[in-house]
């Protein structure tokens, strides 16, 4: 049986960071629970941690509460979220979080056992890696250069989607703007404008669509279980149920939350504190997902 330890000391950064993601649950092929902002409430009181959602994006308010417990509080998050009690005791449902648990704790040295029902943290069972061999190696393709070798018409017409007459020319004066932004030379300009019309676009569709969006499984829901009107949805829910609905593909969607991530640095001291220096390449990222979401959009509308 393998010894129990617990963390000696609080989780690397880029640790808390992983786990965040994965108590948002956006990233629905690593992630088994999307958690809206009640349910994030929940899940940290479920496991002995008095904190409350206050409306702030989800991922910067998750990571913000993380950073702040201590060692033994953020292996009570760590164990909460790999709990067979969290699944209803479905062995089935707990293969995914603890293999990605897994994954994310690899770093640190840790891995993941059971006693009985219970978890607990153990030392890694990975074998090691021997770095040097990776830095002699090529490097693999990964899902972002396949995604962005992707080809998607540069020429975008908001006119195509088929919205409201007043708000396609908005948008539209809002793609023209970024288009004309100099190359390398207005990154943030150009990621907060194609963060913003990305969704205005989907506030559009959703609106043209009111009945499929209201209706879908993951729209989000107040208290009482009333779906919240689409006026009222963020840019988060918009993303997923368009993606739910089969407007947009599960790789547009992991990428569209790439770039509100990086709208969402219109924040001064977001933008500090996570000292985020957009560059070309942030930009050659944004335009792409743009475009991606922007073309499966027309070719839905078109259907």
């Amino acid at each position: 049986m393998s010894i129990k330890i617990h963390f000696g000391q609080r989780l690397d950064p880029a640790t808390l960071d992983s786990l965040a993601d994965f108590i948002c649950g956006d990233d629905e092929e690593r992630f088994p629970v999307y958690r809206s902002s009640s349910f994030l409430t929940r899940f940290f009181k479920g496991v002995g941690i008095d904190a409350e959602h206050d409306g702030s994006t989800r991922k910067w308010w998750v990571l913000d509460q993380l950073s702040q417990l201590s060692a033994s509080d953020q292996e009570k998050v760590v164990l909460g979220l790999v709990s067979p009690l969290m699944y209803k005791g479905v062995q089935e449902d707990l293969k995914k979080p603890v293999q990605s648990m897994k994954n994310i704790l690899l770093m640190e040295g840790f891995g993941i056992a059971f006693d009985g029902p219970r978890p607990h943290i153990v030392e890694s069972d990975a074998p090691e890696t021997d770095y040097n061999d990776l830095a002699d190696s090529p490097e693999p393709a990964d899902d972002e250069s396949e995604f962005l070798g992707k080809q998607f018409p540069d020429q975008v017409m908001i006119a195509d989607l088929g919205l409201d007459d007043t708000v396609t020319l908005v948008l539209q004066s809002r793609v023209d703007e970024a288009q004309a932004c100099p190359r390398e030379k207005a990154p943030l300009a150009t990621i907060f404008l194609l963060g913003s019309t990305l969704e205005g676009i989907l506030l559009g569709v959703a609106l043209r669509s009111r009945p499929d969006f209201m209706r879908a499984p993951s729209a989000p829901k107040l208290k009482g279980g009333v779906v919240k009107e689409i006026h009222d949805w963020k840019l988060v829910e918009l993303i997923d149920v368009a993606c739910q609905l089969k407007l947009l593909s599960l790789d547009v969607k992991k990428f569209s939350h790439e770039l509100r991530d990086f709208r969402n640095y219109i924040h001064p001291y977001r933008q500090m504190s996570a000292d985020f220096n957009p560059d070309q390449h942030t930009v050659d990222i944004c335009w792409q997902v743009f475009r991606a979401a922007f073309s499966q959009l027309k070719a839905s509308h078109r259907q």
